[in-house]
């Protein structure tokens, strides 16, 4: 490959470097991602490393899935079995599952999500006497999670003066008891474990430090201190040290984030080079002056300032409406000025971006008003619907006994008589006999129970059809999406979904869930069915960004790393963006974050950027709302002409009605053309190549089995195969399965 063709100076620079330790600042639209796989494509190619020697760190699932087949496009000859490329939570969840079982654990423990979190808070908060609604249960939960972003557990808590605290570190307490009760970790506990075992047993971060001999990571600015602590206990005195990201671009402080680490990284790995890519392929020079004149009021950033050979480009659009209604109104019209000026133009192409998604009502009605098909994301996500979740429990389930989270979410789930007087009664027996519930029922007819006689049948039936369930995953020799399927089936989870109305796009999900799963084993072939949960538990609202032709409403958080034609930043009055909270502590760091919230939302559109503001009356600060006083900074010039109505477009109410109306809404189902249909692209996080065994099954085609041994090919389904065995009858299997070959 000839990567002085493929990439500018600065790239290439970057990307051949030999200096041990590298800091490459890489600009907005400046290419990071194509940086970040050529290099690793150089490091196979032109220095002959291993690609088992090789991990890169990436911010999102999204991004990990893409550099993997990006690199495996660059060098399609090569063998790249062992490369890692994956986010730390995905990094730190497969390091948990070879090595936890040094701290006792075992491998096929459970992840817990901020959902299952606060179930957990919750169910501890009842025990205690408290309401799921009382403020405690929200103030425990802030709480933990604010000690466990910086590594801090329930015995490094010295008391403050703050008397709640007693109470808050007493929900502690018993969240981690409970939660290793359970073999379960929240999503901080995946990188405390990992540090704790590289930490406590030498010759484990020994083995690692020399394996991984160059380590990559991407958006570096995000790094948190426990993930840098992680990074520094994967190197030894000869790993090669390679971080990508921009200060400039710094905008998750509030999840821990800490900008020093990339400003300061060179105190730790010295002597480090550091590189600056400042060519923007992806903007015009109008957004990017403003943008970089914007940014260049922040102190604490490495200078830089962006610049492109796209061209002038168009003025960026500023309109300040009376209203919020007249600004929703102005940015639907608008859309509709541009779709029927270009027909090619789709609405994929288009983003309406803002601070925070409070915002999102008025834009949401005015596009359905009009008829514009539109996506929201960041808001609630495909794997935390309820649907799904219910039947992600069950699946957890069959891994861990012990999750009592998940217990507690399916046992009245499709409805069987489980209410919570039983609850409670199960709870508390289960407890005093020092087992899980799910345990508990298994065992039940060596206890006394006060349980009902029909409610302990009822649910015996269900743990045997589970257990039975368990072992087949567990055997792992059938294709394990037909398996869920089939047992949603037997215990009527889909005719409970029926049996509402409103839960046509509900079934939909469920068995989108189960296309996702199937997906997932035919890409990983000798996987099994725990890896699958953890990497579905590790999901990020980016993952769930599909290709469908969709105008994209999102927080501009959630348009990190992406790009759009046509950006719409809205809302951009001060007390909003900035936040009220960054402008009343009258601090450097919450406006210098803001400000950097702002540069992202710019540098996000590669043809034109429209800013909108209104006049409205705001309820937070008792007034008309006000410019945002990033406007004068950025150096755009604020129309002094006020749009009392919609001046692009020129649609009526009466020429908008009548027209196909597609709706999303998280809180209810559509009656008009789902949006969401394309859920069933949505796809798990892939960080390993596999290869199945290249066999192509048709219809009355022999096998043999490892397992099951001679067998006929009676249904071709994909990449499922049915099998009638001689001996072992029918089984539905993956066709790819290493255990499968043809007979001669």
């Amino acid at each position: 490959m000839d990567y002085k063709k493929e990439l500018n100076e600065k790239q290439y620079e970057a990307v051949s470097s030999q200096k041990q330790y590298l800091r490459i600042i890489a600009g907005a639209g400046s290419g990071k991602t194509r940086v970040l796989t050529y290099r690793i494509a150089y490091l196979i190619e032109q220095l002959n490393v291993r690609p088992y020697e090789i991990v890169a760190i990436t911010f999102t699932n999204k991004v990990a899935k893409e550099m993997k087949e990006r690199t495996s496009q660059l060098l399609p000859n090569y063998n790249l079995t062992g490369l890692t490329i994956s986010t730390f939570h995905s990094f730190c969840a497969k390091f948990l599952r070879m090595e936890i079982d040094n701290l006792g654990y075992p491998k096929n423990y459970t992840i817990y999500d901020d959902d299952d979190t606060l179930r957990l808070i919750k169910m501890i908060g009842a025990e205690k006497g408290y309401k799921k609604t009382d403020e405690i249960i929200k103030l425990a939960a802030g709480y933990i999670s604010n000690k466990k972003m910086y590594g801090v557990m329930p015995s490094d808590v010295k008391l403050g003066p703050n008397p709640k605290e007693k109470t808050l570190l007493e929900f502690f307490k018993e969240y981690e008891f409970r939660k290793s009760e359970a073999f379960a970790l929240d999503f901080d506990d995946l990188l405390i474990y990992a540090i704790k075992i590289l930490r406590t047993f030498p010759e484990i971060r020994a083995h690692y430090a020399s394996r991984f001999k160059h380590i990559l990571v991407d958006e570096f600015q995000d790094t948190n201190d426990l993930q840098f602590e992680l990074l520094k206990l994967l190197t030894n005195e000869n790993t090669s040290v390679y971080v990508v990201g921009d200060p400039d671009q710094t905008i998750y402080t509030w999840r821990g984030a800490n900008q020093r680490i990339i400003l300061d990284i060179d105190k730790v790995f010295s002597p480090m080079e550091t590189i600056i890519l400042n060519e923007n392929y992806r903007s015009t020079s109008k957004i990017l002056r403003a943008s970089n004149q914007l940014i260049s009021h922040n102190v604490d950033r490495v200078k830089k300032d962006l610049f492109t050979h796209n061209g002038d480009g168009s003025d960026i659009v500023i309109r300040c409406l009376d209203t919020g209604i007249s600004e929703a109104n102005f940015i639907a019209n608008t859309i509709v000025t541009l779709k029927n000026s270009n027909k090619a133009l789709k609405y994929s192409d288009i983003a309406i971006l803002y601070r925070s998604s409070f915002l999102s009502l008025k834009i949401e009605n005015a596009l359905v008003t009009r008829g514009i098909p539109y996506q929201v994301y960041g808001g609630l996500k495909f794997y935390s619907r309820k649907e799904i979740k219910d039947a992600l429990a069950y699946f957890r389930l069959f891994i861990n006994d012990k999750d009592d989270v998940s217990f507690e979410r399916i046992c009245n789930y499709p409805k069987r008589g489980f209410g919570d007087k039983n609850l409670e009664i199960l709870r508390t027996e289960s407890r005093n006999a020092n087992q899980s519930m799910y345990q508990y029922l298994r065992d039940i007819d060596n206890h006394t129970t006060e349980l009902r006689p029909n409610i302990v049948n009822t649910m015996k039936e269900l743990i045997s059809k589970m257990d039975e369930v368990s072992h087949k995953l567990l055997v792992n020799l059938e294709a394990y999406s037909e398996i869920l399927d089939q047992f949603l089936k037997d215990i009527n989870f889909y005719r409970e979904l029926q049996n509402n109305e409103e839960d046509d796009d509900k079934i939909e999900n469920v068995q989108a869930l189960i296309d996702d799963i199937r997906n997932y084993l035919k890409t990983n072939p000798d996987s099994n069915f725990e890896e699958y949960l953890q990497n579905v538990t590790l999901m990020t609202s980016q993952d769930e960004i599909s290709g469908a032709d969709n105008v994209s409403l999102m927080t501009i958080h959630t348009a990190k790393g992406l790009e759009f034609d046509y950006v719409f930043v809205m809302g951009f009055n001060d007390g909003v963006f900035p936040n009220a909270r960054a402008i009343n502590e009258r601090t450097r760091d919450g406006l210098e974050e803001e400000r950097r919230l702002a540069y992202v939302a710019f540098t996000r559109a590669k043809k034109q950027l429209y800013i909108t503001l209104n006049r409205d009356y705001s309820y937070s600060s008792q007034s008309g709302n006000t410019p945002s006083r990033f406007i004068k900074e950025a150096g755009i010039t604020l129309p002094s002409l006020t749009f009392m109505g919609v001046d692009i477009g020129n649609l009526s109410d009466s020429q908008s009605r009548g027209r196909n109306i597609y709706y999303y809404d998280p809180s209810k189902n559509s009656k008009g053309v789902g949006i969401y249909k394309a859920s069933n692209k949505q796809r798990s996080n892939v960080v390993e190549i596999n290869t199945g065994n290249g066999i192509h099954w048709s219809v009355g085609d022999i096998c043999n089995h490892t397992v099951f041994g001679r067998g006929k090919v009676v249904k071709v389904m994909d990449d499922i195969i049915e099998v009638i065995f001689d001996d072992f009858g029918k089984k539905t299997l993956l066709g790819s399965h290493k255990s499968l070959s043809k007979a001669g």
